[in-house]
């Protein structure tokens, strides 16, 4: 993907002006231009080759020629120039939490840090504590940061993961030695952190050394790690590691099921295998020595007697029985979305404006769009003020007088405050067709505090939506502690719905506990909390978090029909009248 290359050398550049001292305003250009980027809704080749790149809001003439430069080479001179002038790992102090340009600044001049190995060396040694702006507490804090990133450095975002291995995949489809050819593993089930980008493909013998150079040819390796008669490991730039299993064509759908697990799964399904006199590994299925022909993963579970399962629903839970009573769920698929709810646009902090995001919700074919932006607490993301919001109302109703879709709701992401009281007064919350209730702030309350917070505030008449529910940052940062049990419960009883964020830093409500909620009976509604048109997007995240869940499209809010929606708001807005009519007279 374009955007996300293009977008990262920008911000390797930002960083590297902000070591050197720069002028903020040179940074923040940078910043700003990668920023933009990473909301087109369009590849910036298309647009260069248009003539309009510096149209883009964030994008001046002077970055154009940068950005044209990266296209064509995958790098930028400038970026090479700047990094040459510090040791090749410093980069990666910007990977610890608390450690900005100033401070990295420090450690390298005073210190001669280079690296995350040097910074843990010092940090043990004693050696932070001493230095001007650090101390005591700051060295223990950047050991706690150390820590956390060992234990996510091996993982990727699905986000990441997926455009990178389709790449691979497509080259490697492009070998005419490949008979064929699949993702696999965790990035197959759609696990929101991926590991290695694991293929599996069809290839005779013969040709088997052919398509293993092929394999590694591909655009964005750095090196062959291993290569044999089965199997090809490749380093990637971006770190990835993408694994090779190469297999005949009739071993190639027993294969596939293999090395798309789970382990837990796999164990399941050659217990099941055993109990009807057969065998199931990565080489076929036998029934004693005679291999049978599978073709197709399907052909594969009808001879177990089963439906067949999802590569999303092979975790090792209770798949195996629902495929055998013919009671799996009819996953939600991402066509089944009619619109969203989360979204941010320049009123607060979100990067297009109110407009551009409604035409991007129609292009998507969406016949509603939800406008949530920030409320006054949020001052740090531009939140709105009562008079900011009614305003807001004004353009969202000139929208709708238009009759053309989407029709857009008033909604606002309001935060919880310390004590789970909301951030606007109960007339206003009551103008809003909805309202997502998240935390932004103090998220290392106790858990009793936390849990009590979030509890209040899903008991309030107006709340709607329960937004990022744990404030999970997948990788960098873990959720709050807290019951969330006793959440979910009170969210149930007052009927709120428990949003799952798509934003695939968040995927948030986990696909785990998302389970149980769905089979309690409770919904749930897939929000992209787009900054950006291109953001709107991550719904396709949701959807696989979804899935993963074994969500029908009739659990989630948006797959039902503008009327169907109309008609959820204004039963909620009328019970929240009703229940706050003394306070509000």
């Amino acid at each position: 993907m374009q955007r996300g290359i293009v977008a990262r050398v920008l911000r390797e550049v930002a960083t590297l002006l902000e070591l050197e001292g720069e002028n903020p305003f040179r940074v923040r250009a940078y910043e700003n231009a990668a920023r933009a980027i990473e909301g087109l809704a369009e590849e910036p080749q298309e647009l260069l080759e248009a003539g309009t790149l510096a149209e883009v809001r964030g994008i001046g003439a002077g970055l154009v020629a940068a950005i044209a430069e990266i296209l064509q080479t995958g790098k930028l001179q400038l970026r090479a120039d700047l990094a040459a002038k510090y040791p090749p790992g410093l980069l990666d102090l910007f990977r610890v939490g608390g450690l900005g340009p100033k401070k990295i600044r420090i450690l390298h001049r005073e210190l001669g840090i280079g690296s995350l190995a040097d910074l843990e060396a010092a940090c043990r040694a004693g050696r932070i504590a001493g230095l001007p702006g650090f101390g005591a507490k700051s060295q223990a804090a950047i050991l706690a940061a150390l820590e956390s990133l060992r234990r996510y450095e091996a993982r990727h975002l699905i986000s990441d993961a997926l455009p990178a291995a389709e790449r691979i995949l497509a080259h490697l489809l492009a070998s005419p030695h490949v008979a064929r050819a699949e993702i696999a593993g965790s990035l197959r089930r759609r696990r929101e952190t991926i590991g290695d980008l694991d293929m599996v493909a069809a290839v005779a013998a013969s040709d088997r050394e052919a398509v293993a150079q092929h394999f590694a040819g591909a655009d964005g390796v750095d090196r062959v790690l291993g290569s044999g008669s089965t199997k090809v490991s490749l380093q990637l730039l971006g770190g990835f590691q993408s694994d090779l299993r190469m297999v005949d064509e009739e071993e190639f759908a027993a294969a596939l099921h293999h090395f798309t697990g789970s382990k837990e799964h796999n164990v399941l399904i050659r217990s099941r295998a055993k109990r009807v006199g057969l065998t199931v590994n990565e080489y076929g299925m036998f029934r004693g020595e005679e291999r049978l022909r599978v073709r197709s993963e399907a052909e594969l579970f009808e001879r177990l007697g089963l439906a067949f399962i999802a590569p999303e629903l092979r975790e090792g839970l209770d798949e195996i029985e629902l495929a055998e009573r013919g009671e799996l769920p009819v996953l939600i698929e991402r066509a089944d979305l009619t619109g969203t709810f989360h979204v941010h646009t320049t009123w607060s902090d979100g990067r297009a404006s109110l407009a551009e995001m409604a035409e991007g919700a129609a292009a998507l074919g969406w016949g509603y769009l939800g406008i949530a932006d920030h409320s006054r607490s949020a001052a740090y993301a531009g939140g709105l003020s009562p008079d900011q919001v009614r305003a807001q109302w004004r353009e969202i109703d000139e929208w709708n007088q238009r009759g053309r879709p989407p029709r857009l709701f008033k909604g606002i992401e309001c935060d919880i405050l310390l004590d789970g009281a909301l951030d606007f007064d109960d007339e206003l919350l009551l103008g809003f067709d909805y309202v997502v209730a998240s935390v932004h702030s103090r998220f290392r309350l106790p858990v009793a505090e936390m849990t009590a917070r979030l509890v209040r505030a899903v008991s309030h008449p107006c709340v709607t939506f329960l937004g990022h529910p744990t404030g999970r940052l997948l990788l960098a940062r873990e959720g709050y502690e807290l019951d969330l049990d006793a959440v979910l419960d009170a969210a149930a009883e007052r009927g709120v719905i428990v949003e799952l964020n798509a934003n695939p830093h968040r995927l948030d409500l986990d696909w785990r506990p998302l389970r149980g909620w769905l089979r309690r009976g409770c919904a749930t509604s897939i929000h992209p909390d787009a900054h950006s048109v291109a953001g709107l997007r991550d719904v396709d995240w949701g959807v696989a978090i979804a899935r993963k869940a074994g969500a029908a499209a009739a659990q989630v809010l948006n797959t039902r029909s503008l009327a169907e929606v109309e008609g959820h708001f204004a039963d909620r807005r009328g019970r929240a009248r009703e229940l706050l009519r003394p306070s509000t007279r």
